[in-house]
């Protein structure tokens, strides 16, 4: 039986959607400042975003972007097998500062998906908090 999978971090940020955004695109690329795992590295294929053509590869996912809104959301197709579903990054203006969401919303098989959920659970966990962090010391700067 499958199972729905939805988790929602949120962090709100003293900075701009366009500052943000652009910290979130560059991503996996040469000019990345905010990933916080060099250990496990987040990849994507290179060049801009391009949906159905930009893919990306970290903590055991494999996605294609479906869609990139300057300044509003990213969001990627998750590949994997026994996933269907999303993840991705939605911004929001507070007044002078930026709601930051990162979401996952997929349905997971019954085998597959599960194992992989299991795996991946503590290190999104612990990568959303540290992206996070990161976001705000690069801000700061």
């Amino acid at each position: 039986m499958p199972i729905a999978l939805r988790e929602t971090r949120s962090r709100t940020f003293h900075g701009t959607k366009r500052r943000i955004y652009h910290l979130l695109e560059e991503m996996g690329t040469s000019g990345d400042q905010i990933w916080p795992f060099a250990s496990q590295p987040f990849m994507r294929s290179p060049g801009p975003l391009t949906p159905e053509k930009t893919e990306e590869w970290h903590l055991g996912l494999h996605a294609v972007l479906g869609e990139a809104l300057p300044e509003d959301r990213i969001v990627w197709r998750i590949l994997n097998d026994g996933v269907e579903g999303t993840h991705g990054f939605y911004l929001t203006s507070e007044g002078k500062e930026t709601k930051l969401e990162y979401r996952i919303e997929a349905t997971l098989s019954e085998s597959d998906g599960r194992l992989l959920w299991r795996r991946f659970e503590d290190a999104f966990e612990r990568s959303t908090e540290g992206l996070f962090d990161k976001i705000g010391r690069v801000l700061k700067r």
